[in-house]
């Protein structure tokens, strides 16, 4: 039941410094739950000076077990409480838009990852498309 997610950090109104601090936060929280979490590998086109704000603010995460999926889960709305702006997990070539939420989008957050190899299409967590 091991499962890599890609972790998207949307804030449409901050710079790509603001991103990368935002990024490296969230790296740092995920970890301290003891998650395999890491940057997003990424190689900048030729002639460019910088990566892309959407590579600087994905994160690679890795779960395996459903501890880990119940700490990835409760770590991503304890990291969202205080902020504006959301997150975009994706998994396989489905994906899911977060901000804060209640328990019961938690439990079907945790529910859509432990399934999340299964079905394709990408949908809000009430029920539509993105």
């Amino acid at each position: 039941m091991a499962r890599t997610l890609l972790v998207e950090i949307l804030d449409h109104d901050a710079d790509p410094v603001r991103l990368d601090q935002l990024s490296r936060n969230l790296l740092r929280d995920l970890r301290r739950l003891g998650l395999r979490t890491d940057r997003r590998p990424v190689e900048a086109p030729a002639g460019a000076k910088a990566a892309s704000a959407v590579d600087i603010s994905t994160l690679v995460v890795g779960l395996a077990g459903t501890a880990a999926f119940k700490a990835f889960v409760n770590g991503v709305f304890e990291w969202l409480g205080p902020r504006r702006g959301g997150l975009k997990i994706s998994c396989g070539d489905r994906s899911v838009e977060l901000s804060a939420a209640t328990p019961g989008e938690r439990r079907e957050l945790l529910e859509w990852l432990l399934t999340c190899d299964g079905e394709a299409g990408d949908r809000s967590l009430d029920g539509r498309g993105d």
